[in-house]
């Protein structure tokens, strides 16, 4: 019979991931108050711990067969990377459209992190292929 041993990265998602669904739980309860919820004050207050329990819960355990300095590791940090990249800039081509049918005007801050966006992964990908030639 296997002991069950928690390493520290367990041990915080659970203490992180506790926190954030109390957070949650306050976010909500204040927007079921019509309380006003502001971005820094709730969502970055939200994000910030979810990222950190989704990684421990990725890489927090030796006994799934991979590690993040492991050849399928690297592959799932590729292609993780890419698929959160299109997912931005899928989410902010929405965010622009909603912005411009409700306000009736242009986002010019958000336009430009969108054409920055737009231009860093093939920069990127031309950088990096300059390199291997």
């Amino acid at each position: 019979m296997k002991t069950a041993k928690m390493n520290w990265r367990q041990l915080l998602a659970y203490i992180v991931g506790g926190l954030f669904f109390l957070l949650f739980c306050q976010m909500f309860y204040r927007w079921l108050q019509r309380d006003t919820l502001g971005v820094v004050d709730d969502f970055i207050r939200l994000a910030i711990p979810l990222g950190v329990v989704m990684s421990a819960l990725t890489w927090g355990t030796q006994h799934q067969g991979f590690s993040q300095d492991d050849e399928l590791g690297k592959t799932i940090q590729l292609k993780s990377a890419q698929i959160s990249y299109f997912a931005l800039l899928i989410a902010l081509v929405i965010l622009l459209v909603v912005e411009k049918y409700v306000n009736g005007q242009d986002n010019v801050p958000l336009s430009l992190i969108l054409c920055f966006g737009l231009a860093v992964y093939p920069v990127a990908e031309f950088l990096i292929s300059r390199r291997y030639k």
